[in-house]
């Protein structure tokens, strides 16, 4: 993995009990890193047959990150505006993880 191609910065969030001022306690997802990724690109047209008219890939994205050992497959990200489950964490091997996200309504 080439350094220079990190170019995008990514906040980890991860699922914590907070305590708020009338002592309630609730488990939110709160920011614990900002790490930078390469955002592969995804083509309409997947394996056998499937087509951009049968699958949507819009919600799906694959980042290309350096490993780290607070990564896990519950762990939520927010790239941009929007927010994303982390689906699958593939290593790789020169140090890094393909990282597939799925987009989430907040």
């Amino acid at each position: 993995m080439r350094a220079g191609l990190l170019t995008d910065a990514i906040h980890i969030l991860e699922l914590q009990k907070t305590t708020s001022e009338t002592g309630a306690e609730k488990r939110e997802y709160v920011e614990t890193h900002k790490i930078k990724a390469y955002r592969k690109k995804l083509s309409a047209s997947v394996g056998d047959g499937v087509n951009a008219s049968e699958e949507f890939i819009s919600n799906t994205l694959v980042f290309q990150v350096r490993k780290y050992s607070f990564l896990n497959e519950n762990t939520h990200i927010k790239y941009g505006i929007h927010f994303y489950k982390v689906i699958l964490l593939d290593p790789q091997s020169d140090n890094s993880y393909l990282m597939t996200c799925s987009k989430i309504n907040v």
